[in-house]
């Protein structure tokens, strides 16, 4: 074979992978991304069947990208950094186009000790969020708020609210009674030294973590209190860490 049909086969060979790959971004239904592929997320509008979307550990991502609003077959979008790493993206208000999405965890993807972040400030979570009318499972930890966002209140069908370990919440605001179908509360080591009885307005609220408020754990009294008057629900006061001076 000579050089001009070896060439040809190559290019054709190039062109048949490129196709194939293609198809396969198309079909994707689960991706991870991480500064090992980081490059995906450029690239999300060509992943249209897409159900479940994770991100994690990208320090210097400035944003996630207005094209995010295009995955709506989208049901799970998880930015979890656990205690490894830390990201401050702003969110785009295309985000509110996720109309399929059920879980969305943000733990720590909001973390304002993030490279290039000032301390202490943190980008305002987008007006759309309220259109997120089908989320069951929102996870907000682990990013320093100071108090839960008013998106939330929008959010009919939540069933499971995570604000777990951010200590500057002092209480827990009004809006958060009328949310008929919450079932569970994970609000451990925040700031706060109290409940308001407007909680048992929840019918189905059954479960609330309070380890690591230490004004509460560190109270019998408050302990057998909030028992006495919250009677349906199933509290636990264990903290992953001992409060000071303990």
């Amino acid at each position: 074979m000579n050089s001009a049909g070896r060439a040809s086969i190559a290019v054709t060979t190039a062109i048949l992978l490129l196709a194939v790959q293609g198809s396969a971004a198309t079909s994707t239904k689960h991706l991870d991304i991480s500064p090992k592929n980081a490059h995906a997320l450029e690239r999300l509008a060509n992943y249209p069947e897409l159900e479940a979307l994770s991100i994690s550990c990208l320090e210097d991502l400035k944003a996630l990208p207005e094209s995010i609003g295009k995955l709506t077959r989208l049901r799970e979008l998880v930015i979890d950094n656990g205690n490894g790493c830390v990201m401050n993206p702003v969110l785009p208000e295309s985000i509110g186009n996720l109309q399929s999405l059920e879980k969305l965890v943000l733990f720590g993807g909001q973390d304002t000790f993030a490279p290039g972040a000032r301390p202490g400030r943190h980008h305002p979570f987008p007006q759309s969020m309220s259109k997120l009318q089908n989320i069951t499972y929102l996870d907000l930890g682990r990013n320093g708020l100071e108090e839960i966002p008013a998106f939330v209140k929008d959010l009919p069908r939540l069933k499971e609210f995570r604000f777990a370990w951010n200590p500057k919440l002092k209480e827990v605001p009004a809006f958060l009674a009328g949310m008929k179908e919450l079932t569970a509360l994970d609000l451990q080591s925040d700031g706060l030294s109290d409940l308001p009885d407007s909680l048992n307005a929840l019918p189905k609220l059954t479960r609330i973590a309070l380890g690591g408020n230490c004004k509460i754990t560190e109270s019998a009294a408050k302990k057998r209190e909030l028992k006495r008057r919250f009677p349906r629900v199933t509290f636990d006061f264990i903290g992953e860490y001992d409060c000071p001076g303990k």
